[in-house]
Formats: structure tokens, sequence, C-alpha cells
């Protein structure tokens, strides 16, 4: 019935194939016309499964405040220039920066905003203050506590800075403020960075480094945003003199540089491929109307674009790179069809015998993208789209379109008929050959079950080696190359969030220890407990105390010549605390505490170790709203949820392609043989990959499942070119399609970005196996199983 049909449709478009021809250029200046009107998107979150874990770690770093900061770094090159010199230039940047881009910029902690701060948290310290540190003001009012901290007084007041902590010296004459100063450095030491801060600016412990924070208002998933912010900073830094040079840390940078490296490899491996293709098919066929067999996929192209665009109502740049790197094995289908039809009197017989193998092919390959609508990643769901309108195109205008326009070729190539003739009687498929790839199918199958998923994101992450090695020379300056995991504390009511946060706190210290679990807790706790240690802290200082204290300081203070009244605001100011409940400035909390347009969110930093990440874990999973971010949960959950995908997506392309297989053939026997190929190919490229120590990736997976595609179309065609004595130049144009795609594959070997180079591997791995089973294997089967018709 498909034969008949089939043909019913080529007689007439040859029939009317000049008015086929003018609807196809008509369509291609709509098409043309209509690419004006589409829009392209390039945010990588596409890419992403859509998984809540992944999805709520990626909605944190694109609404957090972490993620979204650009750092600067300075360095002092030159031996005579000094620290005025650093200090004037990073302010001359900070001021120059885009504020549209850069809406806070921070080059240091001004003494008075780093005072006022402080004195903001110890007007709150009665909040603050637990019961074992009540314990511990307790042991201080004694006689060796007072003169001890009279005495040190004393000689800072002797100093010449002396005349500027006289306030302070008088309001804190017992040193409660290193109460908050303990807890304040306990908090920035899960930066991890060593800063110190001079004239109110970072500096390094050399002198030599000046350091700018801005945060970013364009989300680091937008490559267009990123590209457009990075440089504008660019640009105000070659403002900078000769003496100045400068590293940009930030994970904007990673996201355009990703992005080049992937759109600088295609290009390049673009063009290496188109000439080298284009020689190939010159020198093998040397027939300039073979040329149109590269237009076909262009076509289809430009159609596709339009076509998904206007189903999906968006369409990703790296669909397009994905989709144009399958469209381009559409060229096989036109190759099949242009040496059925070229030289031929009459070629409507020999295209004829064709259609079927060329459309089952390209149903088989169908049939593959449609289990990724299965997929959680939405990309993958752009990539079928575009995929199956690009396949389906491609295959009718190479059936309907192409054999018109080559029917009239005179120009044969004697060597491409002498080679097709060749590889047609030539018989490389025999009973050795056939039990060696049995022996060798089996061993491969063994070592096939061993391969492994990466889990590491970072392994194919094509970020330029210039931007490493600036985040190198940056922590080898200021640390922080440790990398913090965060727990999250998310809820719509601020005290809330607290109380929650205080309880977490408290189990996770008691799980992973003190010094492996910092959080705001230690300085805002929650409502009911602030108001417990204000309690204590008011039951605390009583009037005896007071007195007792106020006795000491004024017998001690005697010895140094302090005045009666020298400590009275210490005294006034335990009075007015007292009454204080409030609850600090968020400016100065912003790595802890952060507002987002929703919710309130706490945040908490631990080393971002297996260990701890399932100790806190288990915790988190007690209390609703919050969540680990984590690049160790991140890597095991994306590995999981791709692996995942990778296995139903697999079993829907094998029951599909063996249900379309029979459909082809309607023969057991036939089917198992033409399905040798794809089986072959998976297997073995599953156990060479465990063998060199391989591992499947969310790019190259694509690329397997497309290489088991291409083995089925091979095995379809050498099957169904076993059954008649039909010369159509199927084995010259299997082996024709099968280099050309190897040589588009080996070329990706040698790009710079290791997901595209992963692709290259494993297409060039499933397609030669796959090619040569079909070769040296189907025939042998189809002669000892499959009648001759």
């Amino acid at each position: 019935m498909f034969d008949r049909y089939a043909s019913r449709l080529y007689d007439f478009t040859a029939r009317h194939k000049r008015f086929v021809q003018l609807i196809l250029i008509f369509l291609i200046i709509i098409s043309l016309a209509a690419l004006f009107f589409v829009k392209f998107e390039s945010n990588m979150s596409e890419i992403l499964p859509q998984n809540k874990i992944i999805s709520r770690s990626i909605e944190f770093f694109r609404d957090s405040n972490i993620a979204g900061k650009v750092i600067v770094s300075l360095e002092l090159t030159s031996p005579d220039k000094d620290q005025k010199d650093l200090l004037r230039e990073i302010d001359s940047l900070a001021g120059s920066m885009d504020k549209s881009l850069f809406p806070a910029i921070a080059v240091g902690i001004s003494e008075s905003s780093s005072a006022n701060a402080i004195d903001n948290m110890f007007k709150n310290l009665p909040g603050m203050v637990s019961e074992s540190e009540i314990s511990q003001i307790d042991s201080w009012i004694n006689v060796e506590r007072v003169s001890q901290k009279l005495h040190d007084a004393y000689l800072q007041l002797l100093k010449p800075q002396g005349v500027f902590m006289n306030s302070m010296l008088r309001s804190d004459p017992l040193g409660l403020r290193m109460l908050v100063f303990e807890k304040l450095k306990t908090l920035s030491s899960s930066t991890g960075y060593d800063v110190e801060i001079k004239d109110g600016h970072f500096i390094s412990r050399d002198g030599r480094h000046a350091m700018l924070i801005a945060n970013s208002a364009v989300p680091v998933t937008d490559s267009e945003g990123s590209k457009k912010l990075l440089d504008s900073l660019k640009n105000n830094l070659k403002k900078l003199p000769e003496y100045i040079s400068a590293d940009i840390i930030c994970v904007h940078a990673h996201t355009v540089s990703n992005e080049k490296t992937i759109r600088r490899d295609i290009n390049f491996i673009s063009v290496v491929a188109a000439v080298v293709l284009i020689l190939l098919y010159v020198f093998v066929i040397r027939d300039f109307s073979a040329v149109l067999i590269f237009f076909v996929p262009v076509i289809a192209l430009l159609f596709s674009i339009v076509l998904s665009y206007f189903f999906l109502g968006k369409l990703s740049y790296w669909v397009i790179g994905l989709g144009s790197t399958v469209a381009g094995i559409t060229i096989d289908y036109g190759t099949h069809v242009y040496f059925a039809a070229r030289g031929k009197i009459d070629p409507s017989t020999f295209v004829k015998h064709v259609i079927k193998p060329v459309s089952f092919g390209a149903f088989t390959t169908i049939a593959i993208f449609i289990a990724f609508f299965f997929s959680k990643i939405e990309g993958y769901n752009q990539l079928a789209v575009f995929t199956i309108i690009t396949i389906i195109l491609s295959t009718a205008v190479s059936i309907f379109v192409l054999p018109h326009l080559i029917v009239n070729t005179t120009g044969k190539s004697h060597f491409a008929d002498h080679a097709a003739n060749k590889l047609e009687n030539t018989n490389l498929s025999n009973g050795l050959t056939v039990l060696s790839w049995l022996f060798l199918t089996f061993a491969l199958a063994s070592f096939a079950a061993h391969v492994e998923f990466e889990r590491d994101i970072k392994k194919i992450d094509g970020t330029e080696k210039n931007i490493i090695q600036a985040e190198e020379r940056f922590h080898k300056t200021w640390g922080g190359e440790k990398t913090h995991a965060v727990f999250v504390v998310s809820s719509k009511n601020y005290e809330e969030a607290l109380e929650v946060n205080e309880k977490i706190y408290s189990e996770a210290v008691q799980a992973v220890g003190t010094g492996n679990f910092t959080s705001i807790a230690l300085l805002l706790p929650s409502e009911k407990t602030r108001k417990e240690n204000s309690e204590r802290w008011n039951r605390f200082w009583s009037e005896d105390r007071r007195q007792r204290l106020r006795k000491l300081f004024l017998e001690e203070g005697r010895k140094y010549d302090f005045s009666e009244n020298a400590f009275e605001p210490f005294f006034s100011n335990l009075k007015a605390y007292s009454s204080k409940n409030d609850v600090p400035d968020f400016n100065f909390l912003e790595r802890f505490v952060h507002k987002t347009n929703d919710d309130y969110r706490l945040m908490s930093f631990f080393p971002d170790t297996k260990e701890y990440v399932d100790l806190l874990n288990e915790i988190s999973t007690r209390y609703p709203n919050t969540y680990l971010v984590s690049e160790t949960v991140l890597s095991d959950t994306l590995s999981k949820v791709v692996s995942a995908d990778l296995k139903l997506m697999i079993w829907i392309s094998a029951v599909s392609v063996m249900v379309l297989t029979y459909m082809c053939f309607f023969n057991i026997r036939e089917t198992l043989i033409a399905l040798v190929p794809p089986a072959t190919g998976i297997i073995w490229l599953m156990g060479i990959m465990s063998l060199l120590g391989l591992s499947i990736n969310v790019a190259n997976m694509i690329a397997g499942v497309l290489a088991i595609g291409l083995a089925s179309d091979y095995g379809i065609f050498m099957t169904y070119r076993s059954r008649f004595n039909i010369q159509a130049g199927t084995v010259l144009a299997i082996t024709l399609c099968t280099v050309t795609t190897l040589i588009g594959a080996g070329v990706l070997i040698f790009a710079k970005h290791p997901a595209l180079s992963s692709v290259g591997v494993t297409m060039v791995i499933g397609v030669g196996t796959g090619f040569l089973s079909s070769i040296v294997v189907v025939p042998k089967l189809c002669e000892l199983f499959v009648k001759k018709r």
C-alpha cells in the first residue's frame, strides 16, 4: 500500500514538476521574509531538566544576590606606584560603571558605616545574648577583669588615636562589644576570603590588590545580557593606566564564554566540514548538480525555523545549533535519491525503488526524536519539534523535487560509476566476519554495562582558559576557593523565617559542628528568643549588680585617674538597651538575608561535601519551605534525572524503531536483520566508551541517540537492497553518507568545547560501528535467511 501511494505521488510531482518548483521557490521567499520576525532566546536554563531541585537551585541563583555578584580585582603592577594610586583608580572605576547594569557598587566599608553597623548590633545586644553568654559576662565582673580592661583603656587613650576612642571606651569599658565582634567574625568566616579594610577599601594582605564588588541587574542565565554587561565593564577597564591590571570574576563570564566557544567551534567546524564534503562530492561524483543535495537540508532548515517558531512561540539558539547538526544527516536522503536517479534515461523506476527505504529511514529517525517529547528537559521538547519538521521536509524535497532537477544530468563520473559497480558486486560479508562480529559484540556488551554518567557538570564546561586563570589568580590573592553549600529557609513572614532558622541552626550544629555551619541565627534569633534573652538580660542587670560594677569601676579607675562619672554612659546604655528588641538593618546582612518579591530567604553556609549534605538534607526534610543549594546535590540530581531521561528515551526509541522497521518489511527475519546495525552501534558505543574511560553526559546523549537512528537507516537500506536485483547505488550511497557523517563528526572531536568534542567522539564510534555491521554482517545474514524477489 505504501509503495502504491508513494509511486502515485511521485508520478504526480513528475507531471507537475514546474508547478511544484514554483511553489517551493515561493515558500522559500516567504520563509526568508518571516525570518526577520523570528526572535531567538539564549536562556541556558532551557537545557536543564524540569526538576524541583534543579529548578529551585537555578531560581535561587537567578534571584539571589550571591550568584549575581560581579567582582573586579585590581593589581598594582608597577613598583613605582603606591596604594594611594591603587585606591584612586578603583574609586574612579566604581564611578564610571553603568548604574543600569550595576545598581550597587562597593569598593569597601567606610569606618563610619562599619561603626554604625556595629553600634546598631550593640544596641540590640540584650536580644542576642544567650544564657551561656550571660554567665560569661557575670565572670567578667571582678577586680581582675575590671582592672585589666581599665588598664588597656588607659593605654589606648595615651595613643594619638585615643581621642577618637574616648567615646567608645566610656560606653563599653567591660568589652561587651566583643560578644558582637565574635559573632560577626564567625559570620565573615563563611566567605572564606582574606580581606583587610584600609581607608574604607577592600585590600589584600600584600597591599597590592584592591577589590570591587558590584550587584548585577542581569540574570546569570541570560547570555545576551551577560555579554552586554561584560562589554560595558571591559570598556571601563580599558581606561585604567598601564600600571593597573584587572581580573573579572563572575558567573556571567562563564555564560558568555561557553556560548562564544560553542559558536566559534560551530563556525570553524561548519566551514571545514562543508569544504571537505563539497570536495568529496565533486571528486567522487564529478557532477555539478550534486551540489543540489546540500541545498535540501538548507531549505528544510529555513522552513523549520519559521514553522517551529510559529508552533512553539519561542526558539532557542542552542536548539538551532543542535537541530542544524541533525539536519546535516538528512543529506543522506538526497544522496540515496541522487544515486538512484543520476544518469538514468527514465529514473522513475530506480527512484521509486528507494522511496520506501528512504521514507522508513526518515520515519525511524523521527520516531527517535518523538521520544524526546517524554524528556523533562524543555529544550529537548523544542529540539524534537524542530528536527521532526526538518526531517519530514528534507525527505519530501529529496524524493519529490530533487530527482526532477537531476534527471537530465549527463555529466556522469566514471569514477563514481566504477566505485558503485565495484561496491555493489564486492562481497565483504562472509562467515568469518559474522563470527568475529558476534565475538566482539558479546565481549563489548560486558563492558557496556559499566559505562557511567558524568555527574560533574564542570567536565563539560567550555569556559575559556583566560577566565579560569583569572579565577585562580583571584583565589591565590583573596582566598575563597572552597565551595560552600547553602541551607535556605524561605517564608513570606520574616519572623517565622527567623524562628525556623533558629531551630535548624540548633540541630545543624549538633549534626556537623559549630565550626561547619554558619548561620545568621547567631545575630538574629527569633522574636521569642529575643524576648527571652532580653528578659534574662534585664534580670541579670539588677540594681545590686550595677552598683557592684559601678563600685569596681570607681575603685580601679582611681589608679588611672579616671573621673567618678567617666563610665556613666555605660550604665545609661544598660538601661536604654534593656528596652530594645529591634531587628538589625538588612544591608549589613545581605549575604544571609535576602528579600524577594514573594518571600524572605535566610541563608546559612556549610562545606559542600557529601557527608554534610546528607546530614543537613535529613534536617531539611523535617522543615517545609527549606532546601539545600549545593553543587553536590545539583550534580547528583542532574545525573539521576538525565540518566532516567536517557533510559526512557532509549526504550521508547528502541520500540519505535523496531515497530517501524517491521512495518517496512512485514517480515520478522528481515526486521531482525535490519536491526543489527543499530543494536551493534549502541552496544559497541557503550563498550568502547567504557574501555576508553569515557562517560555519558547531557551533550553526547543526543549524539548517541542520533547515531542509533543513522545505523538504523543503514540496516533498512542494506536489507531492502537484498530483496531485489536493482542496482541503485545503495552501497556507494551508504558509504558516501557514512564518510560525510564521519567527516562532520570527526571535525567535532577537535572542538575546544568539551561537550562538542564528546559529541564528535560519540558520533564517530556509533555511526562507524553501525556502518561496518551493515556492510560486513547484514549481507551475509540476508544471504542465509532472506529470499531475493
